[in-house]
């Protein structure tokens, strides 16, 4: 039912003109707070009497309305038809959350009882009283008011007198004009919340990228923030703990999302000072303590004390701390080379003045007004400014998306030249070495893999019909790009190197140089050189040992290539019969994890299957990991030493 009042009252609020908005109302005595009321500081009792001497106290002003305890005073005299109706109804609006009404002396009312806080943030009220309570039409209406701050004030709501019957309909009035003439406010904050939610969905689909995560938070808390304005004119009851708590939450974590916001998008840590900006906001809010479920005895004195201390007196902290921080944010933005930057920082700059000009307003000093009325229309200019700083913010996201992509072609064209150069250098028909029968099957985890093999034969002078040949395989550390152009150095040192070098120990010691100071990755890899008689001779720098006929080669693993430079590279020697074949893996078979169980394939069953074909074995592996994405590159050989067929005998 509440849901569909509000709705009514909206919709009409959008259909009544500017003109309507500001008739008077015939029979209603308005009693406004900024030129009427008086102000009493303290709990005498006396003050709620229709002559009290020592309760006149001082005209009442905005500012004064944050002392723990006071009373507000104001003398009328009712027009003759006020007088004439029996029963009068009292509207009491722009009021501290807690207070109690007396008429000339009697008590007719409160927005709850006085020693306790469990009410709406901004109480709009209604108490009934009889016409006769008037001495000879003199009223003296008081307000005895626990003055803790909360959040969003509308000054614009001023008490009212009228009959009984007429009095509710004040009300809704009221609330029918500033809704008439506060809808671009809140059409500025709702399409904030909008753009907010869009940073939040991008987020979503690019968790590494936080800078949306915290643009997201700043616009959305925007929104957040000012509900609780529109919960006190529509009257939803909001809890004056809660609205105390958000405000000083809210107001404090403004400057700490920005400042978030500006070094993820730069890809940089917070420095120190902003750090410590940081944390001043987030103590800002520490109100927040009164969410607690504390007994009033306690809650009372705490709202007084951060009223005091964070509200009031400092507590223009929140807006210092806001315009410090942007002000601080100019040069980092300004000097940034990214292009987006510059939108960044038109924006922050705007933000340092408004919120500049908004601590000067605290602090009594000349500044600019935030609110313009323009033929009843009133145009918040922080509303205006929060919405530009979100079409800004999507403007220059926009460009960062464009940027990107414009990063990411290019990198998708460097990795397709880096799969064509790898598929050069590791090529799917392998050399013909005479008496060997060799065979690879080679699966990458990434479009560009780490793993690389060649099979170099060794030019034999005395019988060039048979020459012996190197065998390589290896495995460079990491994956993707870099991985890649490793291997195509390490490819070009081999064939390089292949015809200056005689053994595998000197060969794996030449890559070792080659390697050893070109960054921080290194490679495993495992030479055998291979001749016509079947003699096969291994060098092992922390590569898997190879297999012969299904059983593990055990062979020295030293360290791997380009780690240092103080490593003597061993060999082993065994001989290799006709039939008989010897397979080379790299670690991805071993290292294959399964997806349900996470086991690794393990060399138990790598050395099981190690007399099946190339393929087989990769496909094996491959398929044991099946259901979780491939972790490192696969790649198999095998080796098997046939005879020639002898010519016949004529």
């Amino acid at each position: 039912m509440k849901n569909k009042i509000l709705m009514g009252l909206i919709l009409a609020a959008f259909s009544i003109s500017s003109a309507q908005a500001q008739a008077p109302q015939p029979g209603v005595l308005r009693l406004p707070w900024w030129d009427q009321w008086t102000l009493h500081v303290g709990d005498d009792p006396q003050c709620a009497q229709i002559d009290a001497p020592a309760c006149k106290g001082e005209p009442l002003k905005f500012e004064d309305w944050s002392f723990a305890n006071q009373w507000q005073r104001v003398e009328v005299t009712l027009p003759a038809e006020l007088q004439s109706t029996p029963q009068l109804g009292l509207l009491v609006q722009g009021e501290q959350p807690v207070y109690e009404v007396f008429v000339n002396g009697q008590r007719i009312g409160g927005s709850d009882k006085f020693a306790t806080l469990r009410v709406p943030q901004y109480s709009r009220a209604i108490f009934s009283f009889p016409s006769r309570l008037a001495n000879q039409g003199r009223l003296v209406i008081a307000i005895h008011a626990q003055a803790v701050h909360t959040s969003n004030h509308v000054d614009r709501f001023v008490p009212a007198i009228a009959p009984i019957d007429r009095i509710q309909a004040v009300s809704d009035q009221d609330t029918l004009d500033y809704l008439a003439s506060s809808w671009l406010h809140y059409i500025c904050f709702t399409a904030m919340f909008g753009a907010g939610v869009v940073f939040f969905l991008l987020f979503s689909v690019n968790t590494r990228a936080h800078e949306y995560f915290w643009l997201g938070a700043r616009l959305c808390s925007l929104l957040v923030f000012r509900l609780g304005e529109l919960a006190s004119v529509v009257n939803l009851s909001v809890p004056a703990w809660l609205a105390l708590g958000t405000n000083a939450l809210f107001n404090g974590i403004s400057a700490f999302f920005s400042i978030e916001f500006v070094f993820s998008f730069l890809g940089r840590p917070v420095p120190r000072f902003f750090r410590a900006i940081e944390i001043l906001c987030l103590v800002n809010g520490l109100p927040l303590l009164l969410l607690l479920p504390l007994p009033s005895s306690f809650f009372i004195p705490v709202a007084r004390l951060t009223d005091n201390v964070y509200v009031h007196h400092p507590g223009i902290a929140g807006i210092l701390l806001s315009a410090l921080a942007f002000l601080m944010l100019l040069p980092v933005c300004f000097k940034s080379k990214l292009p987006e930057m510059r939108w960044i920082g038109a924006a922050a700059l705007f933000f340092a003045i408004e919120e500049s000009n908004r601590m000067a307003r605290f602090i009594h000093l000349p500044s600019m007004r935030q609110d313009i009325y323009w033929n009843g229309l009133d145009v918040d200019l922080r509303a205006i400014a929060n919405l530009l700083f979100a079409i800004v913010m999507l403007i220059a996201m926009t460009f960062r998306l464009r940027r990107i992509q414009d990063r990411n072609r290019k990198v998708e064209q460097e990795i397709a030249a880096a799969r064509s150069i790898q598929q050069i250098l590791i090529p799917d028909l392998l050399p013909s070495v005479p008496g060997l029968l060799i065979e690879s099957a080679y699966l990458p985890a990434q479009e560009v893999g780490g793993d690389f093999f060649q099979i170099l034969p060794i030019p034999n002078p005395a019988d060039p019909a048979h020459p012996s040949a190197f065998i390589v395989l290896g495995d460079v550390s990491g994956k993707g790009l870099k991985a890649a152009m490793t291997v195509s150095l390490i490819v070009g040192t081999l064939r390089t190197y292949a015809e200056f070098y005689s053994s595998p120990a000197e060969l794996l010691a030449g890559l070792n140089r080659r390697l050893h100071g070109r960054g921080d990755g290194f490679a495993t890899c495992l030479v055998l050189m291979v001749t016509p008689s079947g003699r096969v001779t291994v060098a092992n720098a922390a590569h898997p040992n190879p297999y012969l006929n299904g059983k593990e080669i055990p062979t020295d693993p030293n360290l791997p290539l380009g780690v240092t430079l103080d490593v003597v590279y061993s060999e082993i020697t065994f001989q290799l019969e006709a039939n008989q074949s010897f397979t080379l893996v790299t670690d991805g078979v071993v290292e294959a994890t399964s997806a349900t169980t996470r086991e690794l394939f393990g060399f138990d069953r790598t050395q099981a299957i190690s007399a099946q074909p190339a393929s087989s074995i990769a496909e094996t592996a491959r398929d044991f990991g099946k259901g979780a994405p491939q972790a490192d590159d696969i790649t198999v050989l095998t080796i098997a030493r046939v005879l020639e067929p002898q010519p016949a005998l004529v």
